[in-house]
């Protein structure tokens, strides 16, 4: 294999054959010059979603969550939000009696299973999720 030049510009690597007086050069695919890279290109991440979180009192508050992320994320992405509330104590927010008692919901879907992803109820940035009592 070598590296062929043009002036100053490097070109591509190629794999170059010679038979019975006639060469073949080809150019080698860079994912075929390192065996640990996948045949897949790097993605940029993703973007967060950016979601509103509609409480039960009218007001709201914004979180992000990833765009693969499960319910159970976004409930951690909510629970953040509250990160500054003390953590025991007066003022405690007990999380487990929370989402014993209510959950959010999508499109009139209640998000119950931690483990779905967002995508099952098509969740998209920008969208609105509510806070909704668990027994209705």
């Amino acid at each position: 294999m070598e590296v062929l030049k043009r002036g100053e510009e490097d070109v591509s690597p190629r794999f170059s054959f010679q038979k019975n007086g006639s060469s073949l050069s080809c150019v080698v695919p860079p994912f075929l010059l390192s065996p640990q890279k996948s045949l897949y290109y790097n993605k940029l991440p993703e973007e967060p979603l950016n979601l509103t979180v509609l409480k039960l009192d009218g007001s709201s508050f914004d979180i992000k969550v990833a765009r693969n992320g499960t319910v159970a994320e976004l409930k951690q992405a909510v629970e953040s939000v509250f990160s500054h509330f003390p953590k025991t104590g007066t003022g405690k927010v007990s999380w487990s009696h929370v989402w014993g008692h209510f959950c959010l919901s999508y499109d009139g879907r209640k998000l119950l299973t931690d483990s779905d992803l967002l995508g099952t109820y098509r969740i998209k940035d920008g969208d609105k999720v509510s806070s909704h009592s668990s027994y209705f």
